[in-house]
């Protein structure tokens, strides 16, 4: 339960600066784009009676560092997942406010480190046993992983990116060619290693998580079938950032797949593969668990996101809302404060906070 008003915690939110000068272009373009996360953020805590504050953070460091060391608020809500649009630095941020013992929401840089590079969270799954496709990793000059990949179609992805970045229509590959061509691709754009996956043929599921241990939300399925017929079934950046440009995309629509709530065998499976890649990866506070659910019912992690995007119409919110008990936006980023408050906290004196 929420404490009372004159007890709230004051609160910080974080977020990149980068942001406001997108959305401000888009804006002069005729483009639509969103409300900022860290607007929207602000509007509901003060709404419910927290005092809040934002902190646009942009290089350089230095000037940051002073300024979250200067910041006095009870709490840093983190919504910073990058610094000067560059995504890689996420992880670091966290870092940043772990090493000025700044009590913050979500995960730590250990869990973003973990999740953020795909390689990594892949062999984690592995060792726990996390069920999860098949993989190799193809560096310059190095190969490892499964020498099972040896049946196309497989998708070949960056090892480090986010937001769909890097995947789209020509990441499905049918031939050694194409595998290939699209690996050296990724090495000359990326200047990562390239990750190689046993192509998943499912539906595509996305599996809320929130709380310390976590509950589930209510699944939510992205209708890859409507996507038009010349694409792979896969949630790519045509299909996740450039449905203005083709109506057709507009038609691959979310919703809650009542058939797999209604079926307790394969909910029991979705349930347990969260948990377990939750807890492999370390995560706290909530994240996203994006699944391929197969002909058979059996549900393969594709991606961990932990601190996953918090906008009021994006997957997360849509969960919580078609939960029960139903989660208002208001409520589920009220709960995400209250997380951070809970979480037992030591500065490096040793005392208590």
């Amino acid at each position: 339960m929420t404490a009372k008003a004159e007890q709230k915690p004051t609160v910080t939110i974080l977020y990149d600066a980068a942001e406001e000068g997108e959305r401000a272009k888009a804006l002069e373009r005729g483009e639509k784009f969103p409300t900022l996360v860290s607007a929207q953020i602000e509007e509901i805590l003060t709404r419910r009676g927290y005092k809040t504050r934002k902190l646009a953070a942009e290089p350089p460091i230095k000037k940051l560092v002073r300024q979250i060391e200067d910041d006095d608020s009870d709490l840093v809500f983190n919504v910073c997942e990058s610094l000067g649009g560059a995504g890689e630095e996420e992880r670091r941020i966290a870092s940043m406010l772990e090493l000025l013992d700044k009590r913050f929401t979500g995960s730590g840089s250990l869990a973003l480190t973990l999740a953020g590079d795909k390689s990594l969270s892949k062999k984690m799954f592995d060792f726990h046993r996390v069920k999860s496709p098949d993989f190799a990793i193809i560096a310059p000059g190095h190969v490892e992983g499964s020498a099972r990949l040896d049946t196309f179609p497989l998708i070949v992805k960056p090892i480090a990116t986010d937001a769909s970045i890097g995947i789209d229509a020509k990441s499905v590959v049918h031939n050694v060619e194409d595998l290939m061509s699209r690996v050296f691709s990724i090495h000359a754009e990326f200047h990562t290693p390239a990750l190689v996956e046993e192509y998943i043929d499912g539906r595509e599921i996305y599996i809320g998580l929130l709380g310390n241990p976590p509950v589930m939300l209510t699944p939510i399925e992205w209708d890859l079938s409507k996507l038009p017929a010349d694409m792979p079934r896969i949630a790519g950046t045509e299909a996740k950032w450039e449905e203005e440009k083709n109506p057709e995309f507009k038609a691959a629509k979310e919703f809650v797949p009542q058939d797999v709530l209604d079926n307790e065998e394969i909910m029991e499976r979705i349930r347990s593969t969260a948990f377990d890649a939750f807890k492999a990866l370390l995560i706290r506070d909530y994240a996203r668990i994006d699944m391929r659910l197969n002909a058979e019912g059996i549900p393969y992690v594709i991606e961990v996101n932990p601190n996953p995007w918090l906008d009021k119409a994006a997957e997360f919110a849509m969960a919580a809302r078609r939960s029960k008990p139903e989660l208002s936006y208001g409520d589920m980023i009220e709960r995400i404060v209250d997380l951070a408050m809970a979480r037992p906290f030591r500065d490096r004196n040793g005392s208590a906070r």
